[in-house]
């Protein structure tokens, strides 16, 4: 398999799950999990060093902060959240775009209207 048609993954989360995902995801073509790091100790700097595509937050309902916290240090990299409590994932992006105050506005009416 090409190293570009394979999608570099890090796995955040409780250590039971992290490890079951990882071991699903080895199973699976064009996934590499190139980093894992467990609640409560994480460090980004693994996240830096590892240059993930994607970012997985594993049972993330407990850990809402982290999300938030990551799309701002690592704003071009997608994060799923994944639950399995609830049985639903969730993908999260971060795009900045250069805009005006009357985009601000427009967007602002937009949103208002019901667009």
């Amino acid at each position: 398999m090409a190293e570009e048609d394979t999608c570099r993954v890090f796995l955040i989360g409780d250590s039971l799950f992290t490890e079951s995902l990882a071991q699903m995801l080895a199973e699976a073509e064009k996934v590499q999990v190139v980093g894992m790091a467990v609640w409560p100790q994480y460090d980004f700097t693994a996240v830096t060093q590892t240059h993930p595509q994607v970012i997985i937050l594993a049972d993330a309902g407990q850990h809402q902060n982290t999300a938030t916290t990551l799309l701002t240090q690592f704003p071009d990299i997608p994060i799923i959240q994944a639950d399995l409590n609830r049985d639903y994932v969730q993908v999260i992006t971060s795009r900045r775009v250069h805009a005006r105050r009357t985009d601000l506005l427009a967007a602002i009416r937009e949103l208002v209207a019901g667009g």
